[in-house]
């Protein structure tokens, strides 16, 4: 059954019950009501009447009315015999003095009250009122009131149906397009927009969005595949055309060994490449890992410690004693990277400076170099698999892997990364991570 018509029957059942539930509650209150006036009605009419007589000392005067705000009135004497009436028909029933009493006269149904006359040395006489039990007009005014109560309730099932078609009527368009993104496997295409603020309008926007999340993925995967085929494809070629040439043609044994050795340094390129790819999707396609307090400082002061620098110098302010939530290994594969950038690409006999400082809330990371640096067009993609920007593209072992596997570390690490660069100024590096509270 589909969404709205769900709705549609839940909501009309509902009003049907919630109708059904003030017709009977009204019917119920009103029917005690009417009894109520109807009793109140019969013992004050009887009681005023018993005054005019108790007036008269028991006289009833020739003009007594017998027939008072529909109320049949009859008098006995002490003994219990009639001595007039006008009641409706014949009434049996004993004088049972200050109660209502319950009687059927001719097939309908009747309250009776007997009301005593107390007379100064005489015996006392009777008032006896008759009311007749009748709802007919409560019948009626409930009729009336359930009819109208079931029109009201007919046009809120009919609202109801208006409202919740015009309601679920994006819904449904939505689910159809999402059916034909879904069958036709394009997710190029979009869910139209949805007017208004509401969440519906929302939930169109966040699923266009995850759309172009995914199209963006599967565009970066489409691009890594093919950037992947074109990085292997070389050292295999060169690999295939050595081999060949040593095998078919030439008998020299210098020549042989020159293709041996050209073969050999593209099997280890083709090695390092398939490690770094390896590296680079097992850290890529984590979603999460777990952290533990660490003492940056140290790691980072224990790794300068030992990285080989050579001709380069290397300027270190560490700052005592920061901890943060991290993971060793990859902080230090994350450090190595970017160290390894800032003396690959710095500038020949200069430095690379190296800071870890507090800075509020948070610990800030800074690798700099005074290298060839990087146009505005090359930072826009310096974080992209496979880029290299000019300066690293005569570098043949570069993969351009760098600095985008150094942003997924930081995503692991929780941490945020960004850079500066300045074409012929050298490029600044900065992670930042949160700062452990003070224990």
């Amino acid at each position: 059954m589909k969404f709205g018509k769900r709705i549609i029957i839940i909501n009309s059942v509902i009003i049907a019950f919630l109708t059904a539930v003030i017709v009977l509650a009204a019917a119920l209150a009103g029917t005690r009501v009417l009894r109520a006036n109807i009793r109140n009605t019969l013992v004050d009419t009887v009681t005023s009447r018993a005054a005019i007589i108790s007036g008269a000392n028991g006289a009833v005067p020739d003009n007594f009315d017998y027939n008072v705000n529909g109320i049949y009135l009859g008098v006995y004497l002490s003994d219990g015999s009639l001595k007039n009436a006008s009641f409706p028909g014949e009434v049996t029933l004993p004088i049972n003095r200050g109660v209502i009493s319950s009687v059927k006269i001719n097939g309908a149904d009747y309250y009776v009250y007997d009301y005593a006359v107390f007379l100064e040395g005489r015996d006392s006489i009777y008032l006896r009122g008759v009311a007749a039990a009748s709802y007919d007009f409560w019948f009626a005014a409930v009729i009336i009131f359930s009819a109208v109560a079931v029109l009201l309730a007919a046009a809120g099932v009919a609202l109801n149906i208006i409202s919740v078609k015009r309601a679920v009527r994006p819904i449904e368009k939505m689910r159809e397009e999402v059916n034909l993104i879904t069958d036709s496997r394009d997710i190029t295409k979009r869910l139209s927009k949805v007017s208004g603020d509401d969440g519906l309008a929302q939930l169109a926007d966040d699923y266009n969005y995850m759309l172009d999340s995914l199209e963006a993925m599967f565009r970066n995967h489409e691009r890594f595949t093919a950037d992947v085929a074109h990085e292997i494809r070389t050292p295999l070629t060169v690999i295939l055309s050595e081999s060949e040439y040593a095998l078919a043609d030439t008998d020299s044994l210098d020549e042989k060994n020159r293709s041996l050795g050209v073969i050999n340094r593209q099997s280890q390129r083709l090695k390092a490449i398939t490690e770094k790819l390896i590296e680079f999707t097992r850290v890529a396609n984590r979603l999460s890992i777990s952290l533990i307090p660490v003492n940056l400082s140290e790691i980072t002061e224990e790794f300068l410690a030992d990285y080989p620098f050579g001709e380069m110098q290397c300027t270190a302010d560490i700052e005592p004693d920061i901890a943060v939530n991290a993971d060793i290994t990859l902080y230090e594969r994350a450090l190595q990277n970017l160290v390894d950038n800032a003396v690959k690409y710095g500038k020949a006999g200069g430095s690379v400076a190296v800071t870890l400082k507090r800075e509020g809330t948070r610990a800030v990371l800074t690798v700099a170099d005074k290298g060839a640096g990087m146009d505005e067009e090359e930072l826009k993609h310096v974080f992209e698999r496979f880029y290299r920007a000019e300066a690293s593209r005569n570098d043949k072992q570069g993969l351009g892997l760098g600095l985008s596997f150094v942003k997924e570390i930081v995503r692991l690490l929780k941490a945020e990364i960004s850079i500066d660069s300045k074409k012929g100024d050298g490029t600044r590096v900065t992670v930042t991570f949160n700062l452990l509270p003070p224990q």
